[in-house]
């Protein structure tokens, strides 16, 4: 008998189900609503509508690790693993506050929400600290690690070897301030030309970068691999006169570490094939070099997806945007003509230097069989910083927002990744070029004689 009891449990056992998944819930006072996105360095992304002051609850089926929380005024990493209950809250007129944690791994995620504020206040002192010069800077890096370590110190019930992959997180920290170090004094001390010693390149020189746990953990450490990986793909895109995008492939796959070689692999994908000229180049070396099967099956999505983008297949469509003239504008009320765009934000530097050229086109075509389109990608809520900007730089063409900055399926069909993108349209909506050459490349004169317009 007794053993027909043990036999029942140990059965019973066997029927518990793996809990794969973390309950997250939050709430964020003073906001007009919006979105929360969910996403880790793996790739991971999720995104969570929400209301003022509404709790809200969801289920993130993820693996134990660092996750980012972002929504439009706030910003904290979160630890979670499966299993987890994690709570938040937050009042989104308190920029620059921090999230208040609650639930499990309270305590690490608290300290999160706290280093970010002390990144921010370093950045808001940007200027100030890299006009110093050399060795105060390195004195007052060291001097916030050694701040930041201390409070990470007092954190309670966070296991040893989460905390040790932190504090070495807060070592890439400070080579990360370091490895930007020549670029920004250089600007803000008015130096042309400024090189830092080789005493303090050494350490951002000499830094191992097969550390897949680390990798995966700090952002620091991924953008110091990443830079590396970069400078690396100048160098053979220069000796062997290829794309960017081909040597940045070449760079990553000779790391020591597959993982790492593979995720930034998958990242350059991810970024350059929406825009490269020459994709079946491009997807047959990534085909040959990673070996992530997961990341090849949904490179081979994205390329099919793109496929849909060649020139002469109907343009994706969008309806009813707000017209900075009045009412809205579709994209079949422009029909009959070519239609150039201009995918821009007011926030967006590299956008606004495009203008002037944009504006000497548009003069220069006026009264030629073309439309030039100016579609913002600004929040909502910054719908009056747009129409300001429209009217005080007298922005000619056709002047629309979307009605949901990037969340819209005309940006999300087009694979919008970066802004500005431009594309050209021909008479009857379909593709000219999905990624058309920007106003201030010759090219695109080029392109506009060769179409006869």
């Amino acid at each position: 008998m007794l053993f027909l009891t043990i036999l029942g449990m140990v059965a019973c056992k066997k029927n518990i189900p793996e809990i794969n998944y973390v309950i997250l819930k939050g709430v964020i006072n003073n906001t007009e609503g919006g979105q929360l996105k969910i996403s880790s360095i793996e790739g991971f992304s999720k995104t969570i509508n929400f209301k003022d002051s509404v709790a809200f609850i969801d289920t993130l089926r993820i693996k134990e690790g660092l996750y980012y929380i972002r929504y439009d005024k706030g910003y904290s990493p979160v630890y979670m693993a499966p299993g987890n209950v994690i709570h938040f809250s937050a009042d989104h007129q308190l920029y620059g506050r921090a999230l208040n944690f609650k639930g499990d791994n309270a305590s690490i995620n608290n300290y999160y929400s706290k280093k970010f504020l002390d990144v921010y206040a370093f950045k808001l002192k940007n200027k100030e600290h890299y006009a110093l010069e050399e060795s105060d800077f390195e004195n007052l890096i060291k001097k916030l690690q050694l701040s930041a370590e201390m409070k990470l110190d007092v954190v309670s019930n966070i296991p040893d070897e989460l905390r040790a992959k932190e504090r070495r997180a807060l070592n890439y920290e400070r080579i990360n301030r370091k490895s930007i170090y020549e670029y920004y004094h250089a600007h803000f001390a008015k130096k042309e030309g400024f090189k830092t010693t080789d005493a303090f390149q050494k350490e951002i020189n000499d830094l191992p970068l097969n550390n897949t746990a680390d990798f995966f953990y700090s952002s620091d450490y991924k953008s110091l691999v990443s830079q590396k990986i970069t400078k690396d793909a100048k160098e053979i895109a220069k000796r062997d006169s290829i794309s960017s995008p081909l040597a940045q492939l070449d760079a990553a796959s000779k790391l020591e570490k597959d993982t790492i070689a593979n995720q930034l692999m998958y990242n350059t994908l991810n970024m350059y094939l929406p825009m490269a000229k020459q994709k079946q180049l491009l997807i047959d070396k990534y085909m040959t070099l990673s070996t992530n099967q997961e990341h090849k099956q949904k490179i081979k999505v994205l390329y099919q997806e793109l496929q849909a983008l060649d020139s002469n297949n109907p343009s994706p469509e969008f309806v009813n945007y707000e017209n900075h003239d009045g009412g809205s504008t579709s994209l079949v009320d422009l029909r009959g003509k070519f239609v150039y765009m201009d995918i821009w934000a007011t926030w967006c530097a590299p956008c606004k230097y495009e203008i002037p050229y944009l504006k000497k086109i548009e003069k220069q075509y006026h009264d030629k069989n073309i439309h030039f389109v100016s579609i913002s990608t600004d929040k909502q809520k910054d719908k009056d910083k747009w129409k300001k900007m429209v009217t005080e730089d007298e922005m000619g063409g056709i002047q629309l927002i979307t009605d949901n900055d990037f969340n819209t399926s005309f940006i999300k069909k087009f694979k919008i990744m970066g802004i500005p993108r431009f594309i050209l349209l021909d008479p009857e909506g379909n593709i000219v070029r999905a990624n058309a050459p920007r106003p201030s490349d010759k090219k695109l004169i080029d392109l506009f004689n060769e179409l006869g317009i």
